[in-house]
């Protein structure tokens, strides 16, 4: 019989498990040790879209996982019958297929004798309708069958098992919205910080870090925000202050813009937003956003996206770049080598295209297409 000891020291794993999927397999072969399994594995199906998988494995060929997915996954006697099982039921293999049966199917000739398995156990962890998936030991013809000892250590783990595959499942979904999250914040020009309660960073994106590593300005100090002279600094963390008292219901302040002196550049635009009820991912609720523009980045706005987006040709795409940039008629028919009244020609059609009238609006236009786009490095 397992001892108290090996038992809490399982449950630990599995929830180990379930925070990180790398442990699975860790989880997998301590299982196996404690009930001497030659292997084991997480076995899952995906019953609408028929997908079969060994998700992980310990002491598994992973030939055979590739074979399985493909092919054998499909017939595997033991999982088409463990689909009418309820999540939370323990067996062993003959209590699904006897020995005499399962010598007769061709997963067992043609999969289990080459990679020799001969019986299971299992712990159905999941049984939605959608997905099956169970925690599975296997020993060789050698080994001899499974024993009531032997269920008793997954019996009494299967409701650990099924917690923590459900957690596994939240967190995994979890990370993939924060990084998602993550990807669309790092394609913007603007820097973006999000607030703890307490005003500490709890995120930023990729240009908020660029703005801080120039040290320039706008400061990270101790985890908060700071600006580099006095009095920009008080009024930035007063800002910050009535942002954070009116997220947590306690004021009424909307925040606010300041602009951030700096040695190398024109100021910094920062403007602090409260958050009510914002969840970015993290375990700390955001409570407040910084934004952090940069008036002398120089934007890189693709022109294949203007031709795709406004039908420009590369001609009237590159003039509308220039002028972006700053620069006038003149200077923009001198850097593409042709004359004033052929740029003029082709700003009239640029118009026409974009639907403005005016240089100004273009350029405006032109700056709201660029807002999810990085600055040139």
């Amino acid at each position: 019989m397992i001892s108290d000891e090996v038992l809490t020291n399982l449950i630990g794993t599995v929830y180990d498990a379930a925070a990180d999927a790398s442990l699975w397999t860790s989880l997998l072969e301590a299982l196996a040790k404690s009930c001497r399994a030659d292997s084991a594995a997480l076995v899952m199906h995906n019953l609408g879209q028929e997908v079969h998988t060994i998700s992980a494995g310990w002491e598994m060929d992973p030939e055979a996982g590739r074979l399985y997915q493909q092919y054998y996954g499909a017939m595997d006697v033991w999982a088409l019958r463990g689909r009418s099982k309820p999540a939370g039921y323990v067996c062993s293999s003959e209590s699904l297929c006897t020995t005499e049966e399962l010598v007769t199917t061709e997963v067992y000739n043609d999969f289990m004798v080459p990679y020799e398995v001969a019986h299971g156990m299992f712990a159905l962890v999941e049984n939605n309708g959608a997905r099956w998936a169970s925690v599975s030991m296997y020993r060789n013809p050698l080994s001899g069958n499974f024993r009531a000892s032997d269920l008793y250590v997954l019996d009494r783990l299967i409701p650990h098992m099924q917690r923590a595959f459900k957690l596994h499942f939240q967190f995994s979904e979890l990370k993939a919205r924060n990084q998602s999250m993550e990807s669309a914040l790092n394609l913007l020009i603007t820097g973006v910080v999000f607030l703890g309660i307490a005003g500490v960073v709890l995120s930023m994106n990729s240009k908020a870090e660029e703005v801080f590593c120039r040290t320039d300005g706008l400061l990270l100090r101790h985890g908060k925000l700071r600006a580099a002279l006095y009095v920009e600094s008080n009024c930035l963390l007063g800002m910050i202050n009535g942002a954070l008292a009116t997220a947590t219901g306690q004021g009424c302040c909307a925040g606010g813009t300041i602009s951030i002196s700096r040695k190398n550049g024109r100021p910094l635009s920062v403007t602090i937003v409260p958050l009510h009820g914002f969840n970015n991912g993290l375990s700390e609720r955001a409570a407040a956003a910084v934004f952090i523009s940069d008036p002398d980045q120089n934007l890189e706005l693709p022109a294949n996206l203007l031709q795709r987006c406004y039908g420009l040709t590369p001609a009237e795409a590159r003039l509308a770049m220039i002028l972006l940039e700053g620069h006038s008629l003149r200077e923009a028919a001198d850097s593409c080598g042709v004359t004033q009244n052929t740029v003029r020609s082709q700003l009239k059609s640029v118009f026409l295209k974009t639907g403005v009238n005016r240089q100004s609006e273009l350029i405006r236009l032109l700056l709201h297409s660029a807002g999810v786009l990085r600055p040139k490095n």
